[in-house]
């Protein structure tokens, strides 16, 4: 099967962790029916010193034509906030990538780094951020002036019936038993209609259990009790924020990914860190994420579990025997970013051999 993939290395950390997820597609190709095609759809800060613009419409066009995008992360710290990364939004709009699917799993093999005791973390964390990604503050209706700035919360119907849907149908495909809708529908009136809706569509999932929680309490409650959630669903800004703080209970900010997407249509995969300038270039950042976007790729793209499981079951095999400087173990080599990739395409390589 043969699948083009538009490449994005953006700025900063962005090209080395790609590089790395690229390797893994790769191995896929070589080990599987698929055939990779990859062309290159430049973006981010770098670009923008060049062209004037963070998403030239060439890469547009790129993006648009190919199966999927592979993104890395984009800003540098000597441009104004949103320069850069304004590419995303323009991606997430201009492609209507209306689901940001956000999972966080604790590996076993990473416990004794989570910054929960023992007794927090209960059987374990495994937990799936269904965010909504196209409208509510990150629509950027708004203005700014000298002494005042606003931003719209927008949500209507359409967006906030999609993405509750696509979070029940999640939770039946992954066979969950719960469903958490996270608002804060005692203040504002699109978290009022949000949760409205939630509850309409919910009526039709009678062996799904359904709860909502403020905001501001499971913030608390995804410290105290990560374990209680499976499939969560949110709006745009308060799922940024959640699912940021859970990436770290599972070791680093380098070990989520993330996938931004239209069910059918050209989605985008990356990890959910930023460019993190002051490591770019030394070879030490945690490409795990990126490579975890890729299996998210091959599940939600190319409609393959099977070779999503066995990526998943690759980085769980690597970080037994060696982990980048933010994971890092006592007890196990510490590897370069390079490395890391490497292991987990040979682990992967054996396993779609066997």
């Amino acid at each position: 099967m043969k699948k083009t993939i538009a490449i994005t290395r953006g700025d900063g950390c962005g090209p080395e962790v790609v590089n790395e997820a690229i390797k893994i597609l790769k191995t896929v190709s070589d080990f599987t029916d698929y055939d990779f095609e990859f062309m290159d759809a430049p973006a981010g800060g770098e670009v923008w010193k060049k062209y004037g613009t963070n998403l030239p419409e060439q890469s547009f066009e790129t993006i648009k034509k190919s199966d999927a995008l592979l993104f890395g992360a984009i800003g540098l710290p000597d441009l104004k906030p949103g320069v850069a990364e304004s590419a995303i939004l323009k991606l997430r709009q201009g492609l209507d990538l209306y689901v940001n699917l956000r999972p966080i799993k604790l590996y076993n093999t990473l416990r004794e780094i989570c910054p929960l005791k023992d007794e927090f973390i209960g059987d374990g964390i495994d937990i799936t951020f269904v965010r909504e990604n196209t409208e509510g503050l990150y629509k950027n209706i708004g203005k700014l002036e000298e002494n005042s700035a606003e931003n719209l919360m927008l949500y209507t119907r359409k967006g906030c019936e999609r993405i509750i849907k696509y979070g029940f149908e999640y939770a039946k495909r992954k066979g969950h038993s719960k469903v958490t809708s996270v608002d804060k529908a005692n203040i504002l009136k699109p978290s009022q209609l949000w949760r409205k809706i939630f509850h309409e569509i919910g009526d039709n999932y009678s062996n799904l259990e359904t709860e909502d929680i403020y905001i501001d309490a499971f913030c608390q409650w995804l410290i105290r009790a990560p374990y209680k959630f499976q499939t969560v669903v949110t709006g745009n800004m308060f799922g940024d924020i959640i699912s940021d703080e859970a990436a770290f209970l599972i070791g680093s900010l380098g070990m989520a990914s993330s996938g931004n997407i239209h069910p059918g249509k050209v989605s985008m995969y990356e990890p959910i860190h930023g460019s993190a300038p002051d490591i770019a270039g030394k070879g030490i950042a945690n490409p795990i994420g990126t490579i975890l976007s890729i299996r998210l790729m091959m599940e939600e793209s190319f409609q393959s579990l099977e070779i999503g499981n066995e990526i998943d079951k690759a980085v769980e095999s690597a970080l037994n025997e060696g982990r980048t400087v933010d994971i890092k173990s006592k007890s196990l080599k510490t590897l370069s970013t390079v490395e890391m990739g490497d292991l987990i395409a040979n682990k992967l390589k054996s396993r779609l051999k066997a």
